[in-house]
């Protein structure tokens, strides 16, 4: 992109290309563009599962859609607007366009993030505490999480529009640290407990590990965990590289496409990794298992 003077700075310039397009704009758009097709692919194959499988109507399934609509909402934004515009390299972007294109893709990651933490605290509660789960996890309790993260994601949204004529990002400098720290860190402590409840449970209560629905919990939560991993370590690369010139191709696939990568993995592994999905995906005779009724809201229903 443009990389104008402090001296002739020209208010979203940075945000408009050279007006022509090098081998490495092109190779990096292409990538961009590619892999946020894909995710968002995957990510609707999740959306089409979660309302079709029974087994993911339920309060888990519903904070899952939610993380995967912060997904799809990225890989979009990413799809249609940062892959062509790194390819074209356009020179008459209208800074409103750049700065609308960054804010609803930072709004859906943001809601991606949340609702990762609040899926950590749903898997701790089913393996910890299965007895109270239907209790905690009602479907009121659900609609005031995403409302809740919703309007949390706007709020900060509109950070953006105070003092814009400063030079410094204060999402990017002090928020996302912020937001890595409470986010990344807590759902690393969650987990943790998870973790040490079900090598109880293994070690001490061999009937209850045995048991159908604690061993499905056990397999979401692994796959909770891995995807858990793999952001953290694409969060932090996010924060310290943030936008630097002169990086590596690694850093710069980090810096740009790390969190589309990581979206690709997150559909991947629930479409694939879960043997109802598979079973449902690669059956001959295609029938819907279970067809929630109404809008997405309705996929929370008492049942764990």
């Amino acid at each position: 992109m443009n990389g104008s003077s402090t001296a002739d700075f020209v208010y979203g310039s940075e945000l408009q290309g050279r007006g022509f397009s090098t081998d490495t704009d092109i190779k990096y758009g292409c990538f961009t563009t590619i892999i946020s097709l894909v995710a968002s692919f995957g990510a609707i194959v999740n959306l089409h599962l979660i309302r079709n499988l029974k087994v993911f109507h339920n309060a888990f399934g519903f904070l899952w859609a939610m993380r995967t609509i912060g997904e799809l909402g990225s890989d979009i934004t990413f799809a249609i607007y940062t892959g062509p515009v790194t390819i074209m390299q356009p020179s008459n972007i209208p800074p409103t366009l750049g700065l609308f294109a960054h804010q609803l893709s930072f709004t859906f990651s943001y809601v991606q993030c949340a609702m990762n933490l609040a899926t950590a605290i749903n898997r701790f509660v089913a393996v910890c505490y299965p007895l109270h789960y239907k209790r905690v996890f009602n479907k009121k309790f659900c609609l005031t999480i995403a409302g809740f993260v919703m309007l949390k994601a706007l709020f900060i949204v509109s950070l953006f529009f105070s003092e814009l004529d400063r030079d410094y990002s204060i999402i990017w400098k002090h928020l996302t640290p912020v937001c890595f720290a409470i986010s990344c860190v807590v759902t690393r402590v969650i987990n943790a407990f998870t973790f040490a409840k079900i090598v109880y449970v293994r070690v001490s209560q061999k009937a209850t590990y045995a048991n159908k629905d604690f061993r499905r919990d056990v397999r979401l939560f692994t796959l909770c965990v891995v995807q858990d991993i793999l952001m953290t370590i694409t969060v932090l690369a996010i924060i310290l590289y943030n936008h630097q010139k002169g990086l590596g191709a690694i850093a710069v696939v980090l810096n740009l496409d790390g969190l589309i990568i990581i979206y690709v993995f997150n559909t991947a592994s629930m479409a694939f990794c879960n043997p109802e999905c598979r079973r449902y995906l690669f059956r001959r005779n295609k029938q819907v298992v279970f067809v929630a009724n109404g809008s997405i809201t309705g996929l929370v229903s008492p049942n764990k």
